[in-house]
């Protein structure tokens, strides 16, 4: 799971794995319009927006600026682990899918082993270790949470409810992951 883009983030000049993204990217987006998104954009609004202190590398303009996909992909893992008792199998499907060893799988760990899947692939590609990696701390998770339980229309898309304490807490949870 995650060769191609492990492969494009090493050499930028990979078209076969570039094309392949591409094509997951299209996927990605058919499945988003249909089924919509939830837990992971709406932390990313308060992610994106609070600091500017974080540098992206790849980008012309070298102003501090938290891309929309890291401002995404960085609290996916805290998600995971929260949202994994509502559908542990299909948790354990991504995770497998991401070339985690499901075999002998317990439904309470399927959060815990697609995390640890998709956070060894923010690892390959060089992402931040969490947010702290992009500037954030503790004493900004109530702060963070506050942004996030404002998107309410992402929120209630997720498959189990989603309070101001479980925003607070999945923000601690993703301060660092490594």
């Amino acid at each position: 799971g995650g060769t191609y883009l492990a492969r494009a983030v090493r050499d930028a000049k990979d078209t076969e794995a570039r094309h392949q993204l591409m094509f997951a990217s299209m996927l990605a987006g058919l499945a988003f319009g249909s089924a919509g998104v939830h837990i992971p954009h709406a932390m990313s609004y308060s992610i994106a927006t609070l600091k500017h202190e974080f540098t992206a590398t790849g980008y012309e303009e070298r102003e501090p600026m938290v891309p929309h996909g890291i401002s995404v992909v960085i609290n996916a893992p805290a998600a995971f682990r929260f949202t994994a008792t509502a559908n542990p199998a299909r948790h354990l499907e991504v995770a497998a899918a991401l070339g985690a060893n499901t075999a002998n799988a317990k439904p309470d760990d399927a959060g815990e082993i697609l995390a640890q899947a998709f956070i060894s692939l923010m690892r390959e590609t060089g992402l931040p270790n969490g947010i702290a990696g992009l500037g954030y701390g503790e004493p900004d998770v109530r702060t963070l949470a506050e942004g996030a339980y404002a998107q309410q229309r992402l929120l209630v898309m997720a498959p189990r409810s989603v309070s101001m304490p479980d925003l607070e807490g999945l923000f601690r949870n993703a301060l660092r992951y490594w």
